[in-house]
């Protein structure tokens, strides 16, 4: 009888057994809870923990909100989300064979056979087990003997040459044959399966921090802190580590543990953050409370307690094998779980869920799949070189693995460009290995990859940095042969830092070959934890060296301001204790010519506590179908409170506190952020059903509105009244913004499945932008595949048209790769629009997103649109010249005569704005500009003997200065007809009867 004992837990089981042992000890008195909260806590604590650091930067925001993950709509969703995660270990799983005695090697063919010795030096005719204890190399060895390499059961190198003896992996073992044994052990091959019996093999994480005995393998260096992870700060971080409560946090420097902090309660029953501080020279170890981990590092965990840590981000060796699901199916019969039996349609690509299919060239062009899973290309040579994504080009005589689900998490976690693919037909399973050489294969495949990009860019007159490039390409390509020869020479040993050297430089290489424009929009949205004026300038310097130009800072939050205000409703927010952090912002962005506008989050005053607001209003609460004054999240019982927009005095109290702020700071712009109601959900308990606003409905339509539901006759009025109510609020402060301050932008943060919006939260968002209300139209398109951001950007550039500026909101917080995160701006960025901006500071720093898109779409410093049109037309036109000298002329695109007669053409415009150096914008100016802009597009499109691509080139340069200037031109009538129109939708629009009963209740 076979037995297999595995090390790890279910994530079920693992979450359940920690809720109860985290009511046992608080219930025990052992968990560190303070004030009067009692088993309260504990239990709160328990419900808690499976709130990572929050969707992003440990902020709780409602789970219908975009900000809560991926706003998708994957057919297979389920509440295991995207599959299960898979975790590291720390041995391999023990196989028991009760029918052998000792340790055994049981071979492919199902052979068992004896291991004379472990980590002991070899004997004759016999095998031999070296693990990473042992050393890091097996001693040298003669022809007489041959050595496997092995991880994750699998044979990834085969070694004859023991000169300097067999590298040992600390993620697996080496399998050593002397003699007769060396014959066994020859036959096999790389990619074979090897069992080990009776044997318990220790496995290293390749980045991990141990504490005593306890191993703990890091999930990130400097990093968000998500759920069930362990993260490793030092001081490159900055001050602390700035973690939510849910955690336990171990402070070490010189080897030995300084400080130990755990889930705290203040003395008014808060949870208090882990944030601990990170000492110079040391390091902080967070553990998120769902780690596997955690219990046992709270047990052990004490000052003066040894530490080491090994942190290799290049592991040598790794290897992994998983069943396919499909091979080129085309049929029913082919993928029966490929089929959608409710529609009787095949699922795109007949991918369903949870599964990983094989796409070879045969089966045509691309995948056709949905954009709900991930790919990997393999070319012709069995090696990976690209990834992620959906409906991915097949390469010829190639293939595409594409796994939705846990297959997507596998394939993200072992398809690693470089990495050998086999496909084992027999046996419908794909086999990855990933060895020394795959690094220079990477790296090859890198440079390869970038020259025909290089050769791309210049067929189509793309402005990168075409010598800089190359540079970097022959670099890449000498660090290749040098790690090679290293190799050859030397083996595995110091090769670390030749790999870092070279991984570098190709990384440089990928992200350097996409355009970046001089004028556009680049947010980030942060929420300021800075308490001093020496932190707003570090979080400041960071923004400008990644070349953004724009902070939409959260101003107004859980019903508190980060500023000091008179209104005795709201409250400045006790946690910066009495610090000034807008103020500090506005003087310091000031300094370094970046943006602050004021992110303000409007209707949503609460979460997870109700916030001052509802404590000292608890009437303006917005109220659910079931009478609840909170919207609830069903995974952590976290309640988020709003307050109703049906009000005029929510309304009066808002406009209130915005005319204070605006009064008192000179922010470049108002944001709008909760706009809306909560999410509906599935209607049983959708909001809006206080007394008043169903006395509304009641005395318009006759109807109780609590009697309705999605469908019913009177539905779509309902809909239709609270949706008024949100849009009576946002006409009527559009309007006294610009009495205020005329110079003050009005922007938007929304939801970007428009249709949907405004039955489910109640939010019409292109209604406001049709009315020439809104400067800036952010859609939250935080979403996992590029196809669908892209989508959303489409959809809202069409609307917005020439009423506003379109900046598409891209999340870093949701574990997107490097890739994918610049893939979606810079395809979005392709369709013309303004900008973008990223979902949010934190994540966008921890994770390194600034580093690679300051090589590439961020590489240029850029101006703001609308800062200065003028100015920002000029930057254009500018660019134009210079690309018509630099690059359109020399590639061949443009012949001298041609590019005289266009650059005459520019340089008249340029005149009518009052020149390069001092451009400015009149009304008479601006009509001159729209129309010859106008003509010079006109002119272009008609030019039949101008080579296309670069025809494509300056049109799209061309219309982006030209919408700058209908954009102004729009917006230079705005206080007059357009404004004005908040008052004709009272009077003529669905909120009329808001307005009657409104009398009545006064």
């Amino acid at each position: 009888m076979t037995v297999k004992r595995s090390l790890r837990s279910s994530g079920l089981l693992r979450r359940t057994l920690f809720a109860v042992l985290l009511l046992s000890v608080a219930a025990a008195g052992c968990l560190p809870l303070y004030g009067t909260a009692g088993a309260a806590s504990g239990r709160a604590a328990a419900e808690a923990y499976s709130q990572h650091s929050g969707p992003y930067g440990g902020i709780a925001v409602p789970p219908d909100d975009p900000k809560s993950g991926p706003a998708d709509q994957d057919p297979f969703r389920s509440a295991n989300g995207l599959g299960t995660p898979l975790l590291p270990q720390t041995s391999l799983d023990v196989t028991v064979n009760e029918s052998v005695y000792g340790p055994h090697i049981k071979l492919p063919d199902g052979t068992l056979h004896p291991v004379a010795g472990m980590d002991q030096e070899r004997k004759e005719d016999a095998l031999t087990v070296y693990t990473s204890t042992y050393g890091t190399y097996t001693s040298p060895f003669d022809d007489r003997t041959i050595e496997l390499i092995v991880t994750e059961g699998i044979i990834v190198d085969k070694i004859s040459d023991g000169k300097k003896g067999t590298y040992l992996p600390p993620n697996g073992y080496v399998l050593s044959g002397t003699a007769s044994t060396k014959a066994l052990l020859q036959q096999l091959n790389v990619g074979d399966s090897l069992t080990a019996v009776n044997i318990k093999i220790p496995v290293l994480p390749t980045k991990y921090v141990k504490v005593g005995d306890l191993i703990i393998p890091v999930d990130r260096v400097n990093g968000p802190r998500n759920q069930g992870e362990a993260v490793l700060f030092d001081p490159g971080y900055g001050a602390s580590t700035r973690t939510n409560p849910w955690g336990i946090e171990v402070t070490f420097q010189n080897g030995r543990v300084t400080g130990v902090k755990g889930i705290l309660m203040d003395s008014g029953g808060k949870f208090i953050d882990n944030d601990s501080p990170i000492p110079k020279g040391g390091y902080v170890l967070s553990v998120q409370a769902a780690s596997p981990y955690y219990a046992d590092l709270l047990a052990l965990a004490a000052p003066g307690l040894a530490v080491s840590m090994e942190l290799n981000a290049y592991p040598m060796y790794f290897a992994s094998k998983m069943a396919y699901d499909a091979f080129n199916p085309r049929t029913r019969e082919d993928n029966p779980a490929g089929w959608d039996d409710t529609n009787n349609k095949p699922y795109p690509g007949h991918r369903g869920a949870e599964q990983l299919i094989v796409y070879d060239s045969s089966y045509g062009a691309s995948t056709g799949t949905n954009p709900w899973g991930g790919e990997a290309a393999v070319n012709a040579d069995g090696k990976i070189i690209s990834s992620g994504g959906n409906n991915r080009p097949i390469p010829a005589g190639g293939y595409v693995l594409s796994g939705h689900g846990s297959k997507m998490a596998w394939l993200s976690r072992y398809a690693a460009i470089g990495a050998t693919v086999k496909i084992n037909r027999t046996e419908k399973q794909v086999l990855l290995i990933f060895a020394p050489q795959s690094y220079l294969d990477k790296a090859r495949l890198t440079a390869g990859t970038a020259e025909q990009a290089l050769e791309e860019s210049k067929r189509r007159f793309m402005d990168v940095p075409y010598e800089e490039i190359s540079k970097e390409i022959q670099q890449v390509k000498q660090l290749e042969i040098q790690a090679g020869k290293h190799l050859e020479e030397k083996g595995v040993e110091g090769l670390t830092e030749v790999l870092a050297e070279l991984d570098g430089k190709a990384t440089r290489v990928h992200y350097m070959n996409v355009e970046s424009r001089t004028v556009e929009n680049r947010g980030i949205w942060i929420r300021p934890k800075e308490k001093s004026l020496e932190e707003v300038k570090r979080a400041l310097d960071k923004i400008k060296a990644a070349h953004l130009n724009s902070v939409y800072l959260e101003t107004f939050w859980n019903g508190y301001t980060i500023y000091p205000t008179k209104n005795n409703i709201t409250a400045h927010n006790p946690m910066y204790g009495g610090f000034d952090v807008l103020q500090a912002y506005l003087e310091e962005g000031k300094k370094r010519g970046i943006e602050i506008h004021a992110w303000v989050e409007n209707f949503f005053v609460g979460g997870p506590e109700p916030g001052p607001i509802v404590e000292r209003k608890p009437e303006w609460s917005l109220l659910s179908r079931k009478g609840q004054n909170y919207q609830e999240d069903a995974s952590s019982g976290f309640r988020y409170y709003f307050i109703n927009p049906a009000l005029d005095e929510t309304h009066d109290f808002l406009i209130d506190v915005y005319k204070e702020l605006l009064s008192k700071y000179d922010v470049a712009g108002l944001h709008l952020d909760y706009a809306r109601y909560p999410g509906s959900g599935d209607f049983t308990n959708d909001f809006g059903y206080d007394g008043y606003t169903r006395s509304l409905f009641q005395k318009k339509y006759g109807t109780d509105p609590l009697l309705l539901h999605p469908g019913d006759a009177l539905w779509a009025q309902w809909v239709d009244m609270r949706v008024g109510f949100v849009d009576k609020f946002v006409f009527r402060l559009a309007k006294e913004v610009k009495k205020w301050k005329p110079q003050v932008k009005l922007t938007a943060a929304v939801w970007p499945e428009y249709e949907i919006a405004r039955g489910d939260v109640l939010q019409d968002s292109m209604n406001w932008v049709k009315h020439n209300l809104i400067d800036n139209v952010f859609p939250m398109s935080y979403k996992l595949d590029t196809s669908l951001v892209v989508a959303d950007a489409r959809k809202t550039f069409e609307i917005a048209k020439d009423k506003s500026y379109v900046t598409i909101g891209v999340g870093s917080f949701i574990d997107l790769t490097k890739d994918a995160f610049i893939d979606q701006i810079a395809s979005s960025h392709g369709l013309g629009i303004s900008g973008s901006a990223v979902f949010e500071y934190e994540s966008f720093f921890d994770q390194g997103y600034d580093k690679n898109t300051v090589l590439g779409v961020y590489r240029n410093e850029a101006i703001v649109p609308d800062s200065d049109p003028a100015r920002s037309i000029a930057a254009v036109l500018a660019g134009q010249k210079r690309k018509v000298k630099e690059l359109y002329v020399p590639f061949k695109g443009m012949d001298a005569r041609k590019a005289g007669r266009y650059t005459d053409e520019i340089e008249e415009i340029v005149k009518k704005l009052g020149g390069e150096k001092n451009p400015r914008l009149n009304p008479g100016r601006l009509k001159q500009v729209r129309k010859s802009l106008a003509s010079l597009v006109k002119d272009i499109l008609s030019d039949s003997r101008l080579n296309a691509e670069v025809k494509e080139r300056m049109l799209y340069d061309l219309k982006g200065a030209l919408r700058i200037a209908e954009i102004t031109a729009a917006k230079s009538g705005k206080g007059g007809k357009d404004a004005d129109e908040a008052d004709e939708f009272n009077e003529t629009g669905v909120t009329h009867a808001e307005d009657e009963a409104g009398e009545a209740h006064e």
